[in-house]
């Protein structure tokens, strides 16, 4: 049975224990955790500590660490560009992607973008932190502010990837390494212009079969295809 993982950036030691208070905190103390029970404390940037629980109360636990390691960064930096669709198909596309390893996430508005979808950091980061820790991924995936279309183009990466419903080839010819981008379209589909002019920047077209699949599907399947192919 894995460990109860457990978000804690920056931990401060008191004697070899961490206080645990806040969201996690709270997550702990609903879920009855007792004492003695061990938790994985991990900070998002690749260090991670193997604690005791010792006590919890309505305030805070209190865990005694027992070991302590740092994990290697992902070899596959695979960055997510998300158009906004409607908050709970985005939000879905946003958990599983990061279950699956996106090491980036950046929202962005299409021409026809659902542009009363909001932005909602805060929430989206809870979000992220909770995929982080059922996933075991150690490292924090960053979320970028929302930014224009044109804005996205201009990111650097070496395989830059638009998936689309039709006119596309194969993934794997349109992999040339690390770190990866993939943009995935609105809800109403990419238009014409943005088509060509994500190929004069350098960006493959590239789709996932004849079947028509959602915007969020295609953000997580195609997350779980390029990691295939590239690890």
């Amino acid at each position: 049975m894995s460990l109860r993982s457990v978000y804690w950036p920056a931990p401060s030691f008191q004697n070899d224990r961490i206080h645990i208070t806040g969201d996690e905190h709270r997550h702990l103390f609903v879920a009855r955790v007792e004492k003695s029970e061990t938790l994985e404390v991990f900070d998002g940037n690749g260090s991670v500590w193997t604690a005791v629980v010792e006590s919890v109360t309505k305030r805070e636990t209190i865990a005694r660490v027992r070991q302590s390691r740092h994990v290697s960064p992902p070899s596959l930096e695979l960055i997510l560009a998300m158009s906004m669709i409607r908050i709970p198909a985005f939000e879905l596309a946003l958990e599983k992607a990061v279950e699956v390893g996106v090491t980036r996430i950046v929202p962005f508005t299409a021409a026809r973008s659902n542009v009363g979808a909001g932005h909602r950091h805060d929430r989206w980061m809870r979000i992220i932190i909770e995929a982080a820790k059922q996933s075991k991924h150690y490292y924090l995936p960053k979320l970028d502010q929302p930014i224009a279309f044109d804005e996205v183009l201009s990111l650097p990466a070496s395989s830059k990837i638009i998936f689309a419903e039709r006119g596309g080839g194969p993934l794997k010819p349109a992999l040339a390494g690390s770190p990866v981008l993939y943009l995935i379209g609105p809800e109403g589909g990419w238009t014409d212009e943005e088509l060509t002019t994500a190929g004069e920047n350098g960006f493959q077209l590239v789709s996932l079969g004849a079947a028509l699949l959602k915007a969020e599907t295609v953000a997580i399947v195609g997350a779980a295809l390029i990691r295939y192919e590239l690890e």
